[in-house]
């Protein structure tokens, strides 16, 4: 018998699952129970079933440490791209812990589970640690990660009112353009073409990963348009507003009026704005300097490349006959000296 859903006698009919074991507690038949127990599973494991088929492998784990029933430590790990090829691996939180070695020894174990639990040779990996972080930085070169490129972070002077009250006209500023459908594809040509080969295969990017790295502050400048600088959300911060700065090969006179004001009007409408550039840069970070922003701390990129190894170990011919090996040395052809044309005899 079926009561209307008003009636405060309703009857919900539905197929039993995992979350209805609560309810079974009352029943005093044990048997049944039991029985109860085994549909209910089986019910949730078949809708289970049906859902996976269609769904992608996860590759966002978080992997936690355990102590006397609490949680002393975890590490996520998630994609940065869109094709799921590049893993970022957050820098591991550390609670109280009375682990009988060192924090180093639990770092070690954090990452060496969270590889374990993603598939390492169909990903590429990304650590971004801070520069005085030892016990990462050991653990993970420990764990075949080398070390990339160093960057800096900028934040803000609290005299922001020095440097933010010359921008008036928004004129002066026509050539930083946002971030669409009619620029967005030379934004990713000019993000890929001023990154080493090592990072653009590491990184793998498409449009949708300049998409994920773009908003309202976000941009590129243009002079006779072409991109000359990009203003892009940092791949490493998923809440926070750190924004990567990047400028061609070589340093463009025509950058120093108009980023200057360009930084300045974000600063103005954004205080607690971070900028982010390579060390390696400068130009760059002379030019940050001078503004004058604020250098607060250095990190390491650090980075594993599966895939690109993998690769590259398959083209080997290391697993093949010693024949082989020595057919693809060899020159086509007679090895020994021909003998003498008989019309020159």
């Amino acid at each position: 018998m079926f009561f209307n859903r008003e009636n405060k006698n309703y009857i919900a009919v539905e197929e039993l699952h995992i979350r209805h074991l609560n309810l079974l507690i009352d029943l005093k038949n044990n048997e049944f129970n039991n029985w109860f127990y085994k549909m209910a599973i089986i019910n949730t494991f078949e809708d289970l079933k049906k859902f996976l088929i269609n769904l992608e492998k996860n590759k966002n784990k978080c992997i936690i440490a355990i102590q006397n029933k609490k949680v002393i430590g975890f590490i996520h790990t998630y994609p940065i791209n869109k094709k799921k090829t590049c893993l970022k691996v957050d820098e591991p939180k550390i609670y109280d812990c009375k682990y009988p070695n060192d924090t180093r020894e639990l770092i070690l174990e954090l990452l060496k589970k969270t590889i374990f639990f993603n598939d390492v040779s169909l990903s590429n990996w990304i650590i971004t640690s801070d520069i005085n972080n030892l016990d990462l930085i050991s653990a993970s070169r420990e764990l075949g990660f080398q070390p990339l490129k160093e960057t800096k972070v900028w934040t803000i002077p609290k005299q922001i009112k020095n440097i933010t009250k010359s921008i008036e006209n928004d004129l002066l500023i026509e050539s930083f353009q946002k971030i669409d459908e009619t620029n967005i594809k030379s934004v990713l040509n000019f993000v890929r073409s001023n990154e080493s080969i090592m990072v653009r295969n590491l990184l793998d990017y498409s449009k949708k990963d300049i998409e994920k790295r773009n908003d309202d502050l976000c941009g590129c400048i243009t002079i006779n348009g072409e991109i000359i600088f990009t203003i892009l959300k940092d791949i490493n911060y998923k809440k926070k507003k750190i924004y990567t700065l990047m400028r061609g090969i070589c340093w463009d006179e025509r950058l120093n009026t108009v980023l200057e004001l360009v930084i300045k009007k974000i600063i103005k409408n954004n205080p607690n704005v971070i900028f982010k550039t390579y060390s390696e840069d400068k130009a760059l970070n002379k030019f940050l300097q001078e503004l004058p922003l604020n250098e607060t701390k250095n990190e390491l990129i650090l980075i594993k490349n599966s895939l690109i190894k993998r690769n590259t170990i398959n083209n080997l011919s290391v697993n093949k006959s010693l024949d082989s090996i020595l057919k693809k040395i060899n020159p086509p052809g007679n090895p020994f000296p021909a003998p003498t044309p008989s019309s020159l005899k």
